[in-house]
This record gives structure tokens, sequence and C-alpha cells, in this order.
């Protein structure tokens, strides 16, 4: 492995972590504003996305603080066994942000299952991010033809 493409993916893993929870804390705070207002609220779209918009720059700094290590730990497994398929960013995303929002102990109830999809939905979207940007390119070992992944 050349020097460059190590500083390479030490820079983009980063930025693709960071971006991606910020794509889901963004769609997050736009699911969470869609579920079903109180009867007789004044209702303003321009409003609403720009409440939801800050909510989700607001809800990234959370999110970041309880997904950042269990995410590096799963980055830096991906960078080393070089995957790079799509399904396993996207199914880390849809695990972590299941086992971040949701709580054991937390009542079943219709409010909670619309939030925990509402999170797992976010978690899919966190996981294209940043299979988008940082994913493709995965692997920090050198691979030969005889050993290289099968991308699907």
């Amino acid at each position: 492995m050349s020097l460059s493409r190590l500083i390479a993916r030490i820079i983009m893993v980063p930025i693709g972590l960071f971006l991606a929870i910020m794509a889901a804390s963004i769609f997050l705070g736009f699911a969470l504003n869609s579920m079903a207002p109180s009867p007789g609220m004044y209702h303003d779209p321009a409003a609403e996305n720009m409440f939801a918009i800050f909510s989700g720059f607001v809800l990234a700094f959370p999110l970041g603080h309880f997904a950042f290590y269990p995410a590096i730990l799963g980055l830096i497994i991906a960078e080393i066994f070089s995957w790079r398929s799509i399904w396993i960013y996207l199914a880390y995303g849809l695990a972590l942000s299941f086992f971040i929002t949701h709580s054991p102990n937390e009542p079943v109830d219709a409010m909670a299952i619309a939030i925990d999809i509402r999170a797992m939905a976010a978690g899919l979207i966190g996981g294209f991010v940043y299979w988008l940007i940082a994913g493709r390119g995965a692997g920090i070992v050198r691979r030969s033809l005889d050993n290289k992944p099968k991308s699907l």
C-alpha cells in the first residue's frame, strides 16, 4: 500500500462518517417532524422545513456521540477486510441506529415503534452515505488477484 493511499483513507473515513451522521440526523429530523402534529396547530411548510433541518443538526451531536465508537470499530474492520459491498454498510447502519435509539425498557406502543422505524430508516441513509463517500474504496490491505473480494 502506498503512503498516499493510506493518507487518503485516513482522511476519507472520518469525513464519510461525519457526513453519514449528518445525513442520518437531518433525515431523522424530517422524519420525526412528519409525525402527526397536534390538532389546531398552525402549519407553515417553510418554517417546518427549517425546523426539521435545525433539529437534524441538533440531533447530530447526541447521535454522533453514541454512534462514534461502535461505528469506528465497524469501519476499521471493513477497512482491514476490504469490504466494499453496499449491503454491509446498510446493515451496519441499520443495526447501529436500532441499538442507539432503542431502549430495552421502553414501552411497546405505536409511538415507540414509529420512532424506531424512522431511526432505522435514518441508519440506512447513514450507511448509504458512508458507502457512497468512503465505503466503495475501502481497503488498506493490498489484495492480489487470487484473494480479491467479490463485489456485488
